[in-house]
């Protein structure tokens, strides 16, 4: 398929990309909550796999313009990132990697983005061929972009000079936020050390 093709394809009657049209975090804005313990620890989780995987994804997809297969595994494993923040924020388990890919096609997304399993291949640009000379991510930039403006909270960005002091300031929103839950932050110590 051709890339005019494909930009057509992701466009409604009304000229609005398909990621524009996805509701972003659709339950948290409905309204739906976990109890607060685990609320605090999924956001929290959320928030840290957004602004240390996700941006190293985007930066991937961003700085791999002369390398499409590089920016097709990029693609693949932000897909696969975003299952599993839809999986915590849902209360459920978190899928072995392995899975993360196959479960966001099967069953699309609810928590992250409201999106079926074909609306994600269409986003994902996963119907070009793999290791082809392109790839396509316009569509996941503006999903992004759409997340970071919806999500319940900053997520700062660390990879700039004045986002290290604001990720410093939103640790320790964090920790006064656990504790107030009775939860220990060291439940991120985790995905700290694998960052």
């Amino acid at each position: 398929m051709t890339p005019d093709a494909n930009q057509e394809r992701n466009m409604s009657a009304g000229g609005v990309r398909l990621a524009e049209r996805l509701t972003a975090f659709p339950s948290v804005r409905g309204g739906h909550a976990l109890p607060g313990p685990q609320a605090v620890e999924a956001w929290v989780q959320a928030a840290w796999l957004m602004l240390a995987e996700g941006r190293a994804y985007i930066e991937d997809l961003e700085g791999g313009t002369e390398q499409p297969q590089m920016q097709q595994a990029a693609k693949l494993r932000l897909l696969e990132q975003f299952l599993d923040i839809d999986q915590r924020l849902a209360g459920r388990a978190p899928a072995d990697d392995v899975h993360c890919l196959a479960l966001a096609l099967e069953y699309g997304m609810h928590e992250v983005v409201d999106a079926s399993g074909p609306e994600l291949v269409d986003v994902f640009g996963l119907d070009e061929e793999f290791g082809g000379d392109s790839c396509r991510v316009e569509e996941i930039y503006v999903l992004w972009e759409r997340l970071l403006e919806a999500f319940p909270g900053e997520l700062p960005d660390r990879l700039v000079a004045e986002g290290q002091r604001d990720m410093l300031r939103t640790l320790r929103v964090w920790a006064r936020l656990a504790r107030a839950a009775g939860l220990d932050i060291g439940f991120l110590a985790p995905f700290m050390k694998a960052a």
